[in-house]
């Protein structure tokens, strides 16, 4: 069965999704769409550090450390950097079209990061935003396909 015909099908599910809630239809909400699933994919993948997970030390990023450096120059540049390695090396079907980041000069170590990506079998842009820093909240996800607002950072970002 092919990804297209899995998409169509409403009675597949792909994955589950983040974060992990109960779900109508078992114990976690699914993913029906391929798209759905590597846009969780890629949130697990950057969240998670290096060396976090059992028996898979080498998966993960080191997007978090990046975050919390004392040094900041550049840090544009390193953000960049930890997310093409990890996705290169663990979701290489993924190509990244675009990463923005942006940082806000009012919070210390506040980083808002949208990715811009296609896939393989479908070259239509997704994008996945996360939101990096001591407030942010990690339990939510933004996985639309029409981007993040404007200026994100203008609003602050404490758990609900």
């Amino acid at each position: 069965m092919s990804n297209l015909e899995k998409d169509l099908n409403p009675d597949t599910f792909i994955g589950i999704s983040l974060p992990l809630e109960y779900g109508v239809n078992g114990f976690f909400n699914q993913t029906r769409t391929t798209l759905q699933q590597v846009s969780f994919n890629i949130q697990n993948l950057l969240l998670t550090q290096k060396g976090e997970r059992l028996g898979n030390p080498r998966f993960g990023s080191n997007l978090l450390r990046v975050v919390f450096e004392p040094d900041n120059t550049d840090i544009q540049a390193k953000v960049e950097e930890a997310i093409r390695t990890a996705m290169s090396e663990f979701l290489s079907f993924v190509n990244i079209v675009s990463i923005d980041v942006k940082t806000n000069d009012l919070v210390n170590n506040m980083i808002n990061v949208k990715i811009n990506f296609t896939v393989d079998f479908d070259q239509n842009i997704q994008t996945v935003g996360l939101n990096l820093g001591p407030e942010a909240p990690f339990n939510e996800y933004d996985t639309s396909t029409e981007g993040l607002n404007e200026n994100p950072l203008d609003e602050p970002l404490l758990p609900g």
